[in-house]
């Protein structure tokens, strides 16, 4: 195997700290696991999304839930049907600027619709509420407004739900980060391939036994499932935009077993490709 350097790639920001900002529209979308260097929040506006952080169960999300995603946290998100939501992504520049200490602390806050213990969330809820009525980039007064707004979220979030990380778990955070960015990378150029496990493992110089309790320690899934979960996400996107068969994308993203695409299909919509290409076309809904 050719010997390379592979570095996880961060989202791509208008600049090096400009916030994302979107309001859109999903249904039967999937995002296979990853992480940001960076603040992410999802605030559900409609219908019901699902969202995985490592090795936790199922977070059903819905509609007036949030979920505050710390930076470097491994978090997967699928819409098993149709679902309006806000994303924001604060990206670790902007942070940084504003907050130094921003290495040492995480932020523990969420609504979640059924969960037994419950935080008083109500100012975070408000400054959510508020920015979706924006429109930002399309005036000055509503840059300016939307700025202001946010850095008021963020001041909440700093003075109410944050929490000091220990410098021994930041090290251990950079160092096994570093190493799951190399095999991630790794993975999304060459998920069309086959990869075996001996590798993979050789890319991270590690042995084979060691990778495979490592990887699952950290993604919260075996490597296959991981691998598996890319090409399902291709496969989803090109089912929506394209009309080639099934078997024929299969083919394209290197999913070998039709048995076991369909088992992970219809365990995540509930539902068959072909039906909810139907729906599509009978909603009209485009991409």
């Amino acid at each position: 195997m050719h010997k390379q350097t592979y570095r996880y790639e961060a989202i791509k920001y208008p600049s090096n700290e400009d916030v994302f900002f979107n309001v859109l529209w999903h249904n039967r979308d999937y995002t296979a696991p990853h992480w940001h260097n960076g603040l992410e929040i999802l605030y559900l506006l409609e219908g019901s999304e699902d969202c995985y952080l490592g090795e936790e169960e199922c977070i059903r999300m819905k509609k007036g839930d949030f979920l505050v995603i710390n930076s470097r946290v491994v978090h997967s998100v699928q819409c098993p049907r149709q679902c309006k939501e806000m994303l924001i992504q604060i990206p670790y520049p902007m942070m940084k600027r504003f907050i130094p200490q921003i290495d040492g602390l995480e932020f523990v806050c969420e609504k979640i619709t059924g969960r037994k213990h419950r935080m008083d969330t109500f100012m975070v809820e408000r400054a959510l509420s508020a920015l979706v009525e924006l429109h930002p980039f399309r005036s000055p007064e509503e840059t300016l407004e939307f700025y202001s707004r946010m850095y008021h979220l963020l001041a909440v979030l700093v003075k109410d739900f944050s929490v000091s990380v220990t410098s021994d778990k930041m090290e251990i955070s950079e160092k096994y980060m570093e190493r799951l960015g190399m095999i991630t990378s790794y993975v999304k150029e060459h998920y069309t391939e086959e990869i075996s496990l001996q590798e993979i493992a050789r890319l991270v110089s590690l042995n084979p036994d060691y990778f495979t309790r490592f990887f699952k320690k950290y993604m919260g899934m075996t490597f296959l499932d991981y691998v598996n979960s890319v090409r399902m996400e291709h496969v989803v996107r090109d089912l929506q935009r394209t009309d080639l068969s099934v078997q024929k994308l299969l083919e394209i993203h290197g999913f070998t077993n039709y048995k076991l695409f369909m088992k992970m299909y219809k365990s995540r919509f509930e539902s068959t490709p072909g039906k909810m290409r139907r729906y599509r076309k009978e909603q009209k809904i485009e991409d």
